[in-house]
């Protein structure tokens, strides 16, 4: 009986897992086509599109640099007094 039991829990393992995994191949295939198809200075652009698309960020991410801060200026008595 524990052989139908574990047998059955297998095959319901499985059939639960499906959609995901049909869904991965998908992306999969689509990917490559998607890459074979592109110019090759293309291809970085495929890969941002799928990457953004996975991360669930925009695709039009700003590359710059967040701003400094400026320093606070320095009060030279103070760095009298400290030496």
């Amino acid at each position: 009986m524990d052989d139908v039991v574990s047998a059955s829990s297998v095959w319901a393992v499985f059939w639960f897992q499906l959609p995901v995994l049909v869904l991965a191949i998908a992306v999969i295939v689509i990917g490559l086509a998607a890459i074979r198809r592109a110019h090759p200075e293309d291809v970085p652009r495929v890969f941002e599109a799928f990457t953004a698309f996975l991360s669930r960020r925009p695709a039009a991410v700003s590359r710059r640099r967040p701003r400094r801060r400026p320093k606070a200026p320095v009060d030279p008595t103070c760095q009298e007094e400290a030496r």
